[in-house]
Protein backbone atom coordinates (compact mmCIF):
# COMPACT_ATOMS: atom_id res chain seq x y z
CA UNK A 1 0.00 0.00 0.00
CA UNK A 2 1.48 3.61 -0.63
CA UNK A 3 2.20 5.93 1.55
CA UNK A 4 3.23 9.90 2.10
CA UNK A 5 7.09 10.23 3.22
CA UNK A 6 7.51 13.66 4.87
CA UNK A 7 11.06 15.29 2.65
CA UNK A 8 12.86 17.75 4.45
CA UNK A 9 15.07 19.33 1.98
CA UNK A 10 13.72 22.86 3.29
CA UNK A 11 14.53 22.42 7.06
CA UNK A 12 18.46 22.67 5.62
CA UNK A 13 18.00 24.82 2.93
CA UNK A 14 15.87 27.41 0.74
CA UNK A 15 14.93 24.23 -1.25
CA UNK A 16 12.35 24.76 -4.05
CA UNK A 17 11.33 27.84 -7.14
CA UNK A 18 8.27 28.09 -5.44
CA UNK A 19 9.58 27.85 -1.95
CA UNK A 20 8.67 31.79 -0.96
CA UNK A 21 9.62 31.26 2.78
CA UNK A 22 13.80 30.05 2.25
CA UNK A 23 15.24 28.23 5.11
CA UNK A 24 12.63 27.09 7.85
CA UNK A 25 12.84 28.18 11.30
CA UNK A 26 11.91 25.63 14.46
CA UNK A 27 8.68 26.61 14.66
CA UNK A 28 7.80 26.04 11.19
CA UNK A 29 9.57 22.86 11.42
CA UNK A 30 7.85 21.95 14.85
CA UNK A 31 4.50 22.21 13.00
CA UNK A 32 5.06 20.39 10.39
CA UNK A 33 6.59 17.37 12.30
CA UNK A 34 3.46 17.74 14.48
CA UNK A 35 1.27 17.31 11.28
CA UNK A 36 2.73 14.83 9.94
CA UNK A 37 2.42 12.54 13.20
CA UNK A 38 -1.26 13.71 13.49
CA UNK A 39 -1.93 12.56 9.43
CA UNK A 40 -0.07 9.17 9.86
CA UNK A 41 3.21 9.78 8.38
CA UNK A 42 5.99 7.40 9.29
CA UNK A 43 8.75 8.44 7.51
CA UNK A 44 11.00 10.89 6.75
CA UNK A 45 13.57 11.81 3.85
CA UNK A 46 16.48 13.55 4.50
CA UNK A 47 20.43 13.69 3.56
CA UNK A 48 23.53 15.07 5.00
CA UNK A 49 23.95 17.73 1.57
CA UNK A 50 20.79 19.13 3.08
CA UNK A 51 22.49 22.15 4.94
CA UNK A 52 21.67 21.15 8.81
CA UNK A 53 18.27 19.52 8.34
CA UNK A 54 19.74 15.97 9.82
CA UNK A 55 20.00 17.80 13.24
CA UNK A 56 17.07 19.45 12.64
CA UNK A 57 15.31 16.37 12.82
CA UNK A 58 16.88 14.98 15.47
CA UNK A 59 14.41 16.26 18.14
CA UNK A 60 11.69 14.12 16.13
CA UNK A 61 13.83 11.23 14.48
CA UNK A 62 12.29 8.51 17.10
CA UNK A 63 9.08 8.79 16.29
CA UNK A 64 10.09 8.05 12.16
CA UNK A 65 11.58 5.92 10.00
CA UNK A 66 14.36 7.70 8.48
CA UNK A 67 15.79 7.47 4.68
CA UNK A 68 19.41 9.56 4.27
CA UNK A 69 21.54 9.80 1.98
CA UNK A 70 25.19 9.79 1.79
CA UNK A 71 27.67 10.59 -1.84
CA UNK A 72 30.21 8.62 -3.52
CA UNK A 73 32.44 11.66 -4.29
CA UNK A 74 32.67 12.93 -0.43
CA UNK A 75 36.24 13.17 1.70
CA UNK A 76 34.50 10.21 3.67
CA UNK A 77 34.01 7.08 3.43
CA UNK A 78 30.83 5.64 3.08
CA UNK A 79 30.79 4.87 6.13
CA UNK A 80 32.21 7.33 7.78
CA UNK A 81 29.51 9.52 6.42
CA UNK A 82 26.63 7.21 7.71
CA UNK A 83 28.29 7.82 11.02
CA UNK A 84 28.16 11.35 11.30
CA UNK A 85 24.53 11.19 10.27
CA UNK A 86 23.58 8.90 12.64
CA UNK A 87 25.69 11.74 15.12
CA UNK A 88 23.37 14.42 13.27
CA UNK A 89 20.16 12.40 13.96
CA UNK A 90 20.50 10.96 17.62
CA UNK A 91 20.96 7.47 16.18
CA UNK A 92 22.29 4.56 16.56
CA UNK A 93 20.41 2.99 13.29
CA UNK A 94 18.81 4.20 9.85
CA UNK A 95 16.15 2.36 7.81
CA UNK A 96 17.09 3.48 4.49
CA UNK A 97 20.30 5.07 3.19
CA UNK A 98 20.72 5.83 -0.48
CA UNK A 99 23.73 6.70 -2.91
CA UNK A 100 22.86 10.15 -3.38
CA UNK A 101 25.52 11.56 -6.52
CA UNK A 102 24.82 7.97 -8.15
CA UNK A 103 24.57 9.57 -11.86
CA UNK A 104 27.76 11.24 -11.32
CA UNK A 105 30.32 8.33 -9.91
CA UNK A 106 32.55 6.80 -12.00
CA UNK A 107 32.05 2.80 -12.04
CA UNK A 108 34.87 2.32 -9.17
CA UNK A 109 33.26 5.07 -6.94
CA UNK A 110 29.81 3.39 -7.28
CA UNK A 111 31.36 -0.24 -6.68
CA UNK A 112 33.39 1.50 -3.05
CA UNK A 113 30.18 2.86 -2.49
CA UNK A 114 28.22 -0.37 -2.17
CA UNK A 115 30.38 -1.63 -0.35
CA UNK A 116 30.53 0.65 2.11
CA UNK A 117 26.28 -0.08 2.46
CA UNK A 118 26.50 -3.40 1.82
CA UNK A 119 28.83 -3.56 5.08
CA UNK A 120 26.57 -1.11 6.85
CA UNK A 121 23.43 -3.30 6.35
CA UNK A 122 25.36 -6.27 7.39
CA UNK A 123 25.89 -4.79 10.53
CA UNK A 124 22.36 -4.07 10.48
CA UNK A 125 23.39 -0.14 10.83
CA UNK A 126 20.81 0.63 7.87
CA UNK A 127 18.00 -1.76 6.79
CA UNK A 128 17.90 -1.55 3.38
CA UNK A 129 20.36 0.32 0.90
CA UNK A 130 19.93 1.90 -2.31
CA UNK A 131 20.18 5.07 -5.17
CA UNK A 132 18.89 7.90 -5.68
CA UNK A 133 18.78 8.60 -9.62
CA UNK A 134 17.10 10.29 -12.30
CA UNK A 135 16.46 7.37 -15.46
CA UNK A 136 16.67 4.23 -16.33
CA UNK A 137 20.21 4.15 -17.00
CA UNK A 138 20.74 4.89 -13.24
CA UNK A 139 18.38 2.00 -12.08
CA UNK A 140 20.28 -0.31 -15.14
CA UNK A 141 23.73 0.18 -13.30
CA UNK A 142 22.57 -0.27 -9.54
CA UNK A 143 20.91 -3.47 -10.49
CA UNK A 144 24.50 -4.23 -12.08
CA UNK A 145 26.07 -3.55 -9.21
CA UNK A 146 24.33 -4.13 -6.05
CA UNK A 147 23.70 -7.66 -4.93
CA UNK A 148 20.40 -6.59 -3.75
CA UNK A 149 18.75 -3.07 -4.80
CA UNK A 150 16.87 -2.45 -1.68
CA UNK A 151 15.32 0.92 -2.77
CA UNK A 152 15.40 3.61 -5.09
CA UNK A 153 14.24 6.75 -5.20
CA UNK A 154 13.40 8.80 -8.81
CA UNK A 155 11.60 11.32 -9.99
CA UNK A 156 7.85 10.76 -11.17
CA UNK A 157 5.13 13.42 -12.00
CA UNK A 158 2.68 13.97 -14.42
CA UNK A 159 4.97 15.93 -16.96
CA UNK A 160 7.55 13.61 -16.35
CA UNK A 161 6.61 9.74 -17.25
CA UNK A 162 10.30 8.93 -18.49
CA UNK A 163 10.24 5.22 -15.87
CA UNK A 164 6.89 4.59 -16.84
CA UNK A 165 6.75 1.07 -18.05
CA UNK A 166 10.74 0.50 -18.34
CA UNK A 167 11.97 -2.80 -18.23
CA UNK A 168 14.21 -1.22 -15.30
CA UNK A 169 11.19 -0.65 -13.12
CA UNK A 170 9.54 -3.84 -13.99
CA UNK A 171 12.62 -5.69 -12.93
CA UNK A 172 12.95 -3.55 -8.96
CA UNK A 173 9.11 -3.85 -8.72
CA UNK A 174 8.86 -7.97 -9.30
CA UNK A 175 11.94 -8.36 -7.18
CA UNK A 176 10.36 -6.40 -4.20
CA UNK A 177 12.43 -3.29 -4.37
CA UNK A 178 10.69 -0.34 -2.57
CA UNK A 179 10.30 2.77 -5.50
CA UNK A 180 10.24 6.16 -3.71
CA UNK A 181 8.57 8.60 -6.15
CA UNK A 182 10.10 12.85 -5.51
CA UNK A 183 9.45 15.65 -7.41
CA UNK A 184 5.99 14.65 -8.02
CA UNK A 185 4.93 18.22 -7.72
CA UNK A 186 8.10 19.37 -9.81
CA UNK A 187 9.44 21.49 -6.67
CA UNK A 188 6.04 22.83 -6.52
CA UNK A 189 4.94 24.39 -9.78
CA UNK A 190 2.48 21.28 -10.69
CA UNK A 191 0.70 22.11 -7.27
CA UNK A 192 -0.39 25.62 -7.65
CA UNK A 193 0.03 28.08 -10.56
CA UNK A 194 3.18 29.74 -10.02
CA UNK A 195 4.83 33.66 -11.83
CA UNK A 196 7.87 31.30 -11.71
CA UNK A 197 10.01 31.13 -15.06
CA UNK A 198 9.48 27.41 -14.76
CA UNK A 199 5.75 28.12 -13.87
CA UNK A 200 5.29 29.76 -16.91
CA UNK A 201 6.80 26.80 -18.89
CA UNK A 202 4.08 25.99 -21.66
CA UNK A 203 3.71 22.70 -20.63
CA UNK A 204 3.10 23.87 -16.52
CA UNK A 205 0.86 26.44 -18.32
CA UNK A 206 -1.02 23.52 -20.16
CA UNK A 207 -1.53 22.04 -17.30
CA UNK A 208 -3.11 24.10 -15.00
CA UNK A 209 -5.04 25.55 -17.50
CA UNK A 210 -6.66 21.93 -18.00
CA UNK A 211 -7.32 21.73 -14.60
CA UNK A 212 -8.82 25.27 -14.23
CA UNK A 213 -11.07 24.13 -17.47
CA UNK A 214 -12.03 20.89 -15.24
CA UNK A 215 -12.90 22.75 -11.95
CA UNK A 216 -10.27 20.29 -10.53
CA UNK A 217 -7.18 21.03 -7.97
CA UNK A 218 -3.84 20.72 -9.61
CA UNK A 219 -2.56 19.39 -6.08
CA UNK A 220 -5.08 16.55 -5.98
CA UNK A 221 -4.47 15.84 -9.58
CA UNK A 222 -0.71 15.51 -9.44
CA UNK A 223 -1.27 13.20 -6.71
CA UNK A 224 -4.12 10.98 -8.32
CA UNK A 225 -1.27 10.57 -10.73
CA UNK A 226 1.20 8.70 -8.74
CA UNK A 227 -1.42 6.96 -6.81
CA UNK A 228 -2.21 5.08 -10.15
CA UNK A 229 1.24 4.03 -10.12
CA UNK A 230 1.24 0.27 -9.24
CA UNK A 231 5.00 0.29 -9.27
CA UNK A 232 5.60 3.48 -6.66
CA UNK A 233 5.60 2.31 -3.13
CA UNK A 234 6.04 5.86 -1.32
CA UNK A 235 5.67 9.29 -2.14
CA UNK A 236 8.32 11.76 -0.70
CA UNK A 237 6.50 15.46 -0.26
CA UNK A 238 8.04 17.95 1.15
CA UNK A 239 5.73 21.15 2.85
CA UNK A 240 7.01 24.76 3.97
CA UNK A 241 4.25 24.63 6.86
CA UNK A 242 1.76 22.38 8.46
CA UNK A 243 -1.47 24.11 7.07
CA UNK A 244 0.57 23.09 3.67
CA UNK A 245 0.91 19.55 5.06
CA UNK A 246 -2.23 19.26 5.91
CA UNK A 247 -3.57 20.20 2.55
CA UNK A 248 -1.18 17.88 0.71
CA UNK A 249 -2.13 14.72 3.33
CA UNK A 250 -6.32 15.80 2.39
CA UNK A 251 -5.39 15.88 -1.11
CA UNK A 252 -3.88 12.27 -0.56
CA UNK A 253 -6.35 11.07 0.88
CA UNK A 254 -9.34 12.37 -1.93
CA UNK A 255 -10.73 9.05 -3.63
CA UNK A 256 -12.47 10.90 -6.34
CA UNK A 257 -11.19 10.20 -9.54
CA UNK A 258 -10.22 12.35 -12.72
CA UNK A 259 -9.59 12.00 -16.38
CA UNK A 260 -5.44 12.11 -16.53
CA UNK A 261 -5.93 10.51 -20.47
CA UNK A 262 -5.95 14.23 -21.50
CA UNK A 263 -3.03 15.31 -19.95
CA UNK A 264 -0.13 15.90 -22.13
CA UNK A 265 3.56 15.11 -20.68
CA UNK A 266 6.35 16.78 -21.22
CA UNK A 267 8.88 16.27 -23.82
CA UNK A 268 11.47 18.44 -22.50
CA UNK A 269 14.28 17.45 -20.66
CA UNK A 270 15.16 21.42 -19.73
CA UNK A 271 11.93 21.55 -17.41
CA UNK A 272 11.41 17.93 -16.35
CA UNK A 273 15.09 18.00 -15.03
CA UNK A 274 15.95 20.50 -12.61
CA UNK A 275 19.74 20.17 -13.32
CA UNK A 276 18.55 21.69 -16.69
CA UNK A 277 16.93 24.53 -15.18
CA UNK A 278 19.63 27.19 -15.98
CA UNK A 279 18.91 26.51 -19.22
CA UNK A 280 15.31 28.12 -19.63
CA UNK A 281 16.61 30.91 -17.22
CA UNK A 282 19.56 31.68 -20.01
CA UNK A 283 16.50 31.28 -22.80
CA UNK A 284 14.23 33.48 -20.87
CA UNK A 285 17.40 36.03 -20.44
CA UNK A 286 17.93 36.21 -24.59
Amino acid sequence: MQALVLGTAQWGDPYGVTNALGRLNDEQIQGIARMALHRGITEIDTAAGYGDAESRIAPWAANFGITTKVKGQDELSVVDQVSRSLESLGLEAVRTCLIHDWSTLNEDAARIAVRGLTDLKARGIVEKIGISGYDTADLARAIAIFNQVDCVQVPVNLLDRRLAGTTEVAHLHEVGCEVQARSVFLQGVLAAASTTQIGQHPDVVRFHTWCAQEQVSPLQVALQFVRGLTWVDKVVVGATSADELNEVCGAWAVEEQCDLGRIEQSADMNLIDPRNWTAISQSDAK
